[in-house]
């Protein structure tokens, strides 16, 4: 195991160092009125603004162009080409929000959400993202024979260090302002079926540090399976595929492809000794409960959904041992997403909306027949109240929308919905990718 450790750590931040160990920092400059070298963060407000139901997203005045899926010219057919446009390099960013390596990652969902390795936006050892928000910079290539362009700030979603996993959604364009309206990005197409197995070609596709800043590929025959873990406070260890490409500094995160041009794994690692490279991928099934979780999450900008809520660039930490653990740059502790929920109360008679109503989830293990009023905050895991035009926004987890405990919708002059084992995800409409409106009766 220590053996297999040592090789797999060989570039687990792509080109440069949050330490400074293996590169200086570089910085991005956006418009020519900003006095930051990073993007403008997206605005959050210090109490959240519930939007008005029929509101859109402003238009960002400097959102950068998208590049749309390219029309298939066989039906049914994966070109390389499209794997191509829909993967894209993830800036990381320290503390300060300054850039200080890359990774690469593919788009999994149009709507934003792209799947990369832990260590692209974190430290598998302590479980800690680079940035107080789990931020990174999203490059998108336009042309393969061009780097790629910066154009979006994306958030992570779910994560896992010892899988070496991350999923992650676009929050803003580089203005800092949430996408005007859904994102048309184009995605690669995952293959959950098929087990990889040896002597098949497979072939990686990122943003290696070896050849320049444009995207590469390299293909290879998978020559073994090794069972690893990429946090040694992991005591679970994790399928990795051994393939003969030189996977380099700065592919991790990328996808790697069958001969269908399918995306079946993902780039984690990569060694050479002398002549000869090896590249190390966990299969993409690993990576299915993290995907449909963050299929859970609403992404700013889309269908209504509100602007990120960041804590923002923080000042890095003196440090006099450029040795020191990533940790210290800043990072905080992998604690579980927050996404915020939003709906629309209405009186069903009247079809108008229902101020101050209040929607409250308690936390597990209580009932509202069980809970003691007089210490009613006590009980409550979350809660929110419906603003003049009937809409409520909750914070929720996945946790908290995945768990039966009791719910309740209550409201003056209105009859009380008290559900004591319920889940909140039943609200969601997956289709639609929005939560069910609520009505309520008067009381007689």
């Amino acid at each position: 195991m220590k053996v297999a450790f040592r090789m797999l750590v060989i570039f687990v931040l792509a080109l440069g160092s949050l330490t400074g160990c293996a590169g200086a920092l570089s910085s991005l400059t956006t418009s020519s009125n900003s006095s930051s070298n990073a993007p403008a963060a997206p605005a959050a407000p210090e109490a959240p603004a519930a939007p008005a139901s029929s509101d859109k997203p402003p238009v960002a005045d400097n959102e950068l162009p998208v590049a749309n899926p390219k029309e298939e010219v066989n039906a049914g057919k994966i070109a390389l080409n499209d794997v191509i446009d829909a993967t894209v390099r993830i800036g990381v960013l320290d503390a300060a929000w300054e850039e200080a390596g890359h990774g690469s990652g593919s788009i999994i969902d149009s709507r934003g959400l792209i799947l990369t390795n832990f260590h692209v936006i974190g430290d598998n050892e302590t479980n800690q993202y680079y940035n107080a928000d789990g931020i990174s910079y999203i490059y998108v290539t336009l042309d393969p024979r061009d780097p790629p362009k910066l154009q979006f700030i994306a958030q992570v979603v779910d994560a896992d260090a010892g899988r070496d996993l991350a999923v992650l959604r676009i929050i803003a364009t580089t203005n800092g302002e949430p996408p005007a309206d859904c994102l048309s990005l184009p995605t690669v197409t995952i293959n959950m079926e098929q087990q990889v197995e040896i002597g098949q070609k497979l072939t990686s596709v990122g943003y290696s540090g070896v050849g320049g800043e444009t995207v590469s590929i390299a293909s290879g025959q998978v020559v073994g399976f090794e069972e690893v873990s990429m946090s040694s406070s992991s005591s679970r260890t994790f399928e990795a595929i051994k393939y003969d490409a030189s996977d380099s500094r700065g592919s991790s995160g990328g996808p790697v492809i069958n001969e269908d041009n399918e995306q079946v794994a993902v780039v984690f690692a990569g060694m050479s000794d002398n002549a000869d490279s090896l590249g190390y991928a966990r299969p993409v099934t690993l990576a299915e409960d993290l995907i449909a979780s963050a299929k859970l999450v609403r992404i700013p900008g889309c269908n209504g959904a509100e602007a990120a809520k960041l804590v923002g660039p923080q000042e890095a930490q003196a440090s006099s041992n450029e040795n020191t653990n990533t940790s210290n740059s800043g990072g905080n502790q992998a604690e579980p997403q927050l996404f915020d929920i939003s709906g629309y109360v209405y009186d069903r008679n009247t079809n108008q909306p229902i101020a101050n109503a209040s929607i409250v989830i308690l936390k597990p293990g209580f009932s509202w027949d069980s809970i003691d009023y007089d210490r009613f905050a006590d009980y409550i895991w979350t809660s929110a109240q419906t603003d003049a035009n009937g809409v409520y926004v909750l914070s929720v987890t996945e946790e908290m929308v995945s768990t039966k405990t009791g719910v309740g919708f209550y409201a003056d002059g209105y009859r009380a919905y008290l559900s004591d084992d319920i889940l909140m995800i039943e609200f969601y409409d997956k289709d639609a990718d929005k939560w069910v409106d609520l009505s309520f009766e008067p009381q007689e």
